[in-house]
């Protein structure tokens, strides 16, 4: 998570010639955003948080929540765009594109083309490691004061679910870089993950335990636990839309909206997908496209599952959550919300893997993630203004 790497960044800020900052904006109200602002609030700052929701069309709602499990790994690689083609016009796969697709898609791919070479994947797969392997000592340190917020993160580890032997083989070397940066994985045969999966009417042929790997129980939960707490240290909340920035020579001193204006001594970006857009104001050419995700979770399932799993080759997470049964997933370039398709494949998907199982309903989220051409995230200062 990059919560640490915030404070960090704001640290470095402090030191600058520039005054301490007393108050700050945060733009976004997802998970990160959250997390923001609330480190923010602790550290005695006046903050505001300008998120124009709503939750259900979030892809902080829709995350499989999942940490320190796979992230190690860049989703671009060599042997990728040679399938790509037939990665998106499979709409059963989880890689899929949907019209309309984005403005920028082709720029991106080539800016993927070359973070998919062995160097850069090998400095992607660095970074990652260095945000996601400290993702749950972050979180646990972030939320000591939030005992509710803190229960909804569990420790159990997570599974690799290979359907075939042909999937396991395929994934040695990504577990390979895993067990390079100390991630702690276990070789598992198919019996192993029958017992291990008691419920699961599909067999898998092999598997690999992520033993330190976490999750987060109930992501909706835990934004609305961050944002009560956000107003009790008398942080505001604005539910408006941010169109751009106002600037005083080098140094943002503003947020517009279509009701207004917002000054803080200083603004952090968090607004997913969307930060793209606000950065090129700032600038900045970043390499993003939204990618849709989805989850469904089968409220009061009758599935027995007391350990994540994922299904790399289909590109889905199953999670117990506080609920029920959660299935995550899937990512669709394109398509602008339009996740009917992905909600069904992740049925059908829960449907193959536990049979007809009981349920009481059915409850769904969607939104776009942030997907960057080296699967990094934006961190840092903006060098071009001091604030």
């Amino acid at each position: 998570m990059a919560i640490c790497e915030v404070e960090k960044t704001l640290m470095k800020s402090e030191g600058l010639k520039t005054p301490k900052p007393n108050s700050a904006l945060v733009i976004g109200g997802g998970i990160i955003g959250l997390a923001t602002a609330y480190s923010l609030c602790c550290r005695g700052l006046q903050v505001t948080l300008l998120d124009e929701g709503p939750v259900d069309q979030r892809a902080s709602s829709a995350t499989a929540g999942i940490i320190g499990g796979s992230s190690v790994i860049p989703w671009a690689h060599s042997k990728l765009w040679a399938r790509l083609p037939k990665h998106l016009l499979n709409r059963e796969g989880p890689l899929r594109a949907a019209k309309p697709l984005p403005k920028n898609l082709m720029s991106f791919f080539m800016c993927g083309l070359w973070a998919g070479c062995t160097e850069a994947r090998a400095a992607s797969a660095s970074g990652l490691a260095n945000l996601g392997l400290r993702g749950w000592d972050s979180w646990q340190e972030l939320l000591c004061d939030l005992p509710d917020a803190r229960n909804l993160f569990v420790q159990n580890g997570c599974l690799f679910y290979y359907v075939s032997v042909e999937d396991a083989i395929a994934d040695s070397s990504s577990n390979a870089i895993r067990r390079s940066f100390g991630m702690d994985l276990k070789e598992l045969d198919a019996a192993n993950m029958r017992t291990l999966l008691p419920s699961s009417t599909r067999p898998a042929a092999a598997g690999v335990a992520v033993n330190s790997a976490g999750h987060v129980v109930d992501p909706i939960s835990l934004q609305e636990k961050l944002q009560k707490a956000i107003l009790e240290s008398g942080a505001k909340l604005i539910k408006q839309h941010v169109n751009n920035f106002e600037f005083v020579e080098s140094k943002v001193v503003s947020v517009a909206t279509d009701k207004g204006c917002y000054e803080a001594d200083t603004f952090i970006l968090c607004a997913g997908c969307r930060s793209s857009v606000l950065a090129a104001q700032l600038g900045h050419r970043t390499q993003m496209i939204p990618a849709w995700g989805a989850s469904v979770t089968f409220r009061n399932s009758k599935v027995d599952l007391r350990i994540p799993f994922l299904i790399l080759s289909d590109g889905i997470a199953v999670t117990p959550a506080s609920a029920g049964l959660r299935i995550s997933g899937l990512l669709q370039v394109g398509g602008a919300g339009n996740a009917k398709a992905m909600i069904a494949a992740l049925i059908d998907h829960a449907k193959r893997l536990f049979g007809d199982f009981e349920y009481t309903d059915i409850v769904t989220f969607a939104g776009a993630r942030p997907l960057s051409a080296d699967s990094l995230a934006f961190l840092g200062a903006d060098p071009a203004h001091d604030n």
